[in-house]
């Protein structure tokens, strides 16, 4: 018997793959997916999270610790079950700066004029006259910019987005205070 034509397949799935990094290393990427009308077809809904790995790690995977390998399944599984609404939302509050740590609160401190204009390029390059996820724009920009600058959160990049917004560089529609539950899109 073949179960899993038994079962209903639900709208929303989760994505992880793999790309190169110019260094060798290996980055897993996750996304959330939803099904399309298409039979059999599914679109990418938002970027959730990525992770780099240095040359050669990902090679033999038997060098990563079990709890590692543990988190990775826990975090693949909590996801999927939250992007298919059995989990309460915990994601009420609006995307903050106040779990910041010192270091990273340090490092944001520390960039210029010019890595703020930098950031904002990248952001930028990743929208154009159709609304995006400011999530997605920000995963984006983060995870393909050859200059990123490592310990700066997602958080100061969707605070950049806000400011994008304010100066009517983009248009936004949705919660802007929250990355998950709003789009832009380039003013042109």
């Amino acid at each position: 018997m073949d179960t899993h034509k038994n079962a209903a397949t639900r709208r929303n799935a989760v994505l992880c793959s793999l790309a190169e990094l110019p260094d060798g290393g290996m980055r897993v990427v996750v996304d959330d997916l939803r099904k399309s009308d298409a039979a059999g077809m599914w679109q990418h809904h938002t970027f959730v999270t990525f992770k780099d790995y240095p040359p050669n790690i990902l090679a033999e995977p038997e060098g990563l610790s079990e709890a590692e390998l543990a988190d990775f399944g826990f975090f693949v599984l909590v996801r999927l079950l939250a992007v298919n609404g059995r989990l309460p939302d915990a994601d009420d509050a609006p995307d903050s700066d106040a779990h910041l740590t010192d270091e990273q609160r340090h490092r944001i401190a520390a960039l210029t004029d010019e890595d703020i204009a930098w950031i904002d390029q990248q952001l930028l390059s990743h929208c154009d006259g159709q609304f995006r996820n400011v999530a997605y724009v920000v995963g984006t920009a983060m995870s393909l910019d050859p200059k990123r600058q490592p310990g700066i959160p997602d958080v100061f990049y969707a605070g950049r987005v806000r400011k994008l917004v304010e100066r009517g560089v983009l248009e936004a529609v949705g919660d802007l205070s929250r990355m998950r539950y709003c789009e832009v899109r380039s003013v042109r």
